[in-house]
């Protein structure tokens, strides 16, 4: 078991399973989640944090008909992580492919300046959405 923001989310063996409404914190088409480094940077929590996103994103699109489904935006809160490995930075990058593969909008919020200085070295800054949570003000571009 592992959290999806604020609420347990129960992993089980049929993908079909979709988790229902309730266990997420909120029922709208937008969902924020909150994770340390210690979540995002080791392997193990990383990667069980990306199959929680991808699994809300997939049961998100896929359990209304397309017309009255809003766009899905799944924000990402990193104000819990101070430093961003390799494992982070993949982790993240798959969650981004995958968000932008079923049509959801991905947005990092809280980025602290560690993680900005990977992003502009590494150069994935134009890669992801990044906003202040308190004035909503964009400090990259999204490039879709």
């Amino acid at each position: 078991m592992s959290n999806l923001g604020n609420v347990p989310i129960n992993h089980t063996a049929n993908p079909a399973d979709k988790p229902h409404r309730d266990l997420f914190k909120n029922k709208g088409p937008e969902q924020t989640v909150s994770c340390s480094t210690q979540q995002l940077n080791s392997l193990k929590t990383a990667r069980k944090l990306s199959q929680d996103l991808v699994r809300w994103m997939r049961w998100q699109t896929e359990s209304e008909p397309l017309q009255s489904n809003p766009v899905q935006t799944l924000k990402l809160d990193l104000g819990g992580v101070d430093r961003l490995s390799s494992v982070g930075v993949n982790e993240l990058i798959e969650i981004n492919r995958k968000a932008r593969k079923l049509g959801v909008k991905l947005i990092l919020t809280e980025v602290g300046e560690a993680v900005q200085e990977v992003f502009a070295v590494t150069r994935l800054e134009r890669m992801f959405h990044v906003v202040e949570s308190d004035s909503g003000e964009n400090r990259s571009l999204d490039p879709a």
